[in-house]
Parts: structure tokens; C-alpha cells; sequence
């Protein structure tokens, strides 16, 4: 049971949720239409470029770690840091610009995010089952 726990914090981790990348229409003839965007400081590393690499503590850190005070100061110091895996060290991302959409494409990407977090949410619903 703990592995599917351990899968399932990780695959939700936001740090493991990959780059970002342009918003992009997908067109229900196969195509796509970059859509207008504009950029935001990286809501996972908060600017910074880098964080703790989630593989050391996606699923919460023991009680044993934190009475090990080498690990500890390694942790807090940076140690563990790895670039940031959303903005790749950019410190921000591209976001879509809602105000320069046209009602028809604001509406059709408000559809495709809502698909996009049933599917997420589904994918995460199999992890937890441990699938």
C-alpha cells in the first residue's frame, strides 16, 4: 500500500508535472493554434530556477530524517536542489494571455483544460489504486 501512496504523491507532485510549454489549442481537425500568452514567474520554484529534487521528499520527510542533522543541513542548504523541472531554470513560464483570447477560443480552452483535469484526474485515480 505505501507504494501506491508514494507513487501517487509523486505523480501529484507539481514539481514532476514536466515542462510548460506554449498554450496551444488543440482543433478538433487535428491542428493547433498557439494561443496569445504572456509570462509569469514559475509557480513551482517561485522564481527561483531550481527546487528540491522530488524524488527526496514527494512523500513527505520521516521523522528519522529530520533527527539526521547532516541530511537536514544538506536539505536546507541546496543539496538536494535540482533545476527546476516547469520553467527549466527559466524562472518563468508561458501562460495564456486571457484577455487577448476572442470568446470562441477562451471557451474552447476552458473545454479542453476541464477534459485535460477529468483525464489527470483519472490517471491519478489508477495510481492511488496502484495501477
Amino acid at each position: 500500500m505505501n507504494s501506491a501512496i508514494d507513487n501517487w504523491n509523486y505523480a501529484n507532485d507539481s514539481r514532476t508535472q514536466g515542462e510548460a510549454v506554449a498554450p496551444t489549442l488543440y482543433l478538433d481537425d487535428g491542428g493547433e493554434k498557439e494561443l496569445p500568452m504572456k509570462f509569469e514567474v514559475c509557480p513551482v520554484c517561485d522564481g527561483k530556477g531550481s527546487h528540491v529534487n522530488p524524488s527526496i521528499d514527494a512523500g513527505g520527510l520521516s521523522g528519522d530524517m529530520w533527527d539526521d542533522y547532516e541530511f537536514m543541513e544538506g536539505y536546507k542548504s541546496g543539496v538536494y536542489d535540482v533545476q527546476c523541472n516547469r520553467c527549466t531554470g527559466k524562472r518563468v513560464v508561458p501562460v495564456v494571455d486571457w484577455d487577448a483570447l476572442t470568446a470562441d477560443e477562451r471557451k474552447a480552452y476552458e473545454q479542453q483544460l476541464k477534459a485535460d483535469r477529468e483525464y489527470e484526474d483519472e490517471r491519478l485515480s489508477e495510481i492511488r489504486m496502484g495501477c
